[in-house]
């Protein structure tokens, strides 16, 4: 329901209580006139009458008069009665009203007095009729009056048909000016909150007097004003924070592509070095016989370590998409262990893998998550130098990714645990960047842990290193079910 028709109903309650209110205090009021004007109207026709009764009276006798008094009770709706004063009430002329009020009379004054008569009330005016030497009398006029409840209700029907026209004008008044002066504006001020809400700030409303509606147009372009501000704002900062993104993804290109080249130079350099000087050396006939056989197999390891790095290379650079199937994670490990078993043996490393007894499966893309765990194990038997025990262990739990804490995943882990020489606290933010290595020069390309961070994600899981130096490290690989 619109406010206009709101206000114009709640305008009519209004009217027709006090209309029915002001009706009802107005009948009381009229009731009370109509009975006193009555008694008034008798009490002035009796003083009219009795003149010319006295008259007649005195000059014909009580008799004659008594005739008159008749003869004008038979002409006028008004009963008129000759009343002796001394008179018991059951004698033909005797009063009918009580002693007590026909003490005034006897004494010369006018009284009225209204008594019961039958279902109703009859309102009664005494007029003396004393004259010295003549017994006492008084003209009694008398006229029935309406039941109060009836003339109550008949009073206030009028009153109320006469205000209801009044009201219903009134209210009609009342909603075409609450229409014109509340209803339409509010109706634009809501258009105007609607284009706001699709994002339209580009309207004004006229601001039209100083009421509240006005106040409220007001405020309303003073937000629109603000919101335009705003968002021009919001457009400028978002152009400079683009525009710094650019930037750092440029200068970040730039010091990947930097990083790329000096690992490639470092990793590169020593065996092309050694390949060409070797091929030199074969080319000038340096060597020969057994000493330039030998330098050709140099020829061909370091060809083999060139191939692989390169290998490593495109592995790191052209990462596929995971062929996922369901794969038990428990024999995958002890698979991975198996094709790892001579070189562990060779660096007197022992392998062990623990698993629960019940089957570990998950949908992963097997040969890649092998990749992942051999270049864990990798890591983790040149971490021993010294040899000792790494612990691959394959189990379900609940983790948290990594940003938040307070939702638990049911997941598959791989944990891979050495007892080396550690990771400095320093190099575990930089672990899984590409290239960056601890081991000594000629060890390692520092992919190895970058691959198996790539691949793990590309599961939709995460990674995490811990380590303390002296004593070994733990490689946690978490893969969400």
């Amino acid at each position: 329901m619109k406010v206009g028709s709101k206000f114009a109903l709640a305008f009519l309650a209004c009217a027709v209580l006090s209309v029915l209110v002001y009706s009802s205090i107005a009948a009381s009021q009229e009731v009370v006139r109509l009975e006193t004007t009555v008694d008034e109207d008798l009490a002035s026709l009796g003083r009219t009458l009795s003149a010319s009764v006295l008259a007649v009276w005195e000059r014909d006798g009580d008799a004659r008069a008594i005739e008159l008094v008749g003869y004008h009770d038979r002409a006028e709706a008004i009963e008129a009665r000759w009343t002796w004063l001394d008179a018991p009430k059951s004698s033909p002329h005797g009063p009918r009203a009580p002693a007590a009020v026909l003490e005034p009379v006897r004494a010369g004054q006018t009284a009225t007095w209204e008594g019961p008569e039958g279902g109703g009330r009859r309102v009664y005016a005494y007029v003396p009729l004393v004259r010295p030497g003549f017994r006492p009398a008084a003209l009694e006029l008398s006229r029935p009056l309406p039941g109060q409840s009836a003339m109550f209700w008949t009073e206030v029907r009028e009153q109320v048909l006469g205000w209801a026209l009044v009201a219903v004008l009134a209210t009609l008044l009342a909603a075409g000016l609450t229409n014109v002066l509340v209803s339409r504006p509010l109706a634009r001020v809501a258009e105007q909150a609607r284009r706001v809400g699709d994002g339209d700030l580009s309207q004004r409303l006229p601001v039209e007097g100083r009421d509240e509606v006005s106040a409220l147009v007001s405020d309303l372009n003073a937000m629109c004003d603000q919101l335009r501000d705003a968002r021009q704002r919001a457009d400028e900062e978002s152009q400079k924070r683009f525009r710094t993104l650019e930037q750092l993804r440029h200068a970040d290109r730039l010091r990947t592509v930097g990083t790329l080249a000096s690992g490639i130079a470092h990793e590169l350099g020593t065996p092309l070095a050694i390949i060409g000087m070797r091929a030199k050396m074969i080319a000038t006939q340096e060597v020969v016989g057994d000493e330039a056989v030998e330098s050709a197999r140099v020829i061909g390891g370091q060809a083999d370590r060139v191939a692989r790095i390169v290998r490593q290379l495109l592995d790191f650079a052209r990462r596929r998409s995971p062929n996922a199937t369901d794969v038990d994670l428990g024999e995958l490990a002890e698979r991975t262990i198996g094709f790892l078993g001579a070189l562990a043996r060779a660096s007197n490393v022992t392998l062990t893998v623990v698993k629960e007894p019940s089957p570990t499966i998950a949908k992963v893309d097997g040969a890649q998550l092998e990749q992942a765990l051999t270049n864990l194990v990798i890591n983790a038997v040149h971490a021993m130098p010294k040899g000792g025990t790494i612990t691959v262990t394959v189990r379900r739990g609940r983790e948290a990714r990594p940003g938040a804490p307070d939702k638990e995943l049911e997941c598959a882990v791989i944990a891979t645990r050495d007892e080396g020489v550690g990771i400095a606290n320093d190099d575990l933010d930089r672990i899984f960047e590409p290239f960056f290595t601890t081991k000594g020069v000629g060890e390692g390309t520092g992919l190895g842990l970058s691959v198996a961070h790539g691949i793990v994600e590309d599961h939709q899981g995460w990674m995490r290193a811990e380590s303390t130096p002296g004593e070994g490290s733990t490689f946690t690989m978490v893969l969400p079910l």
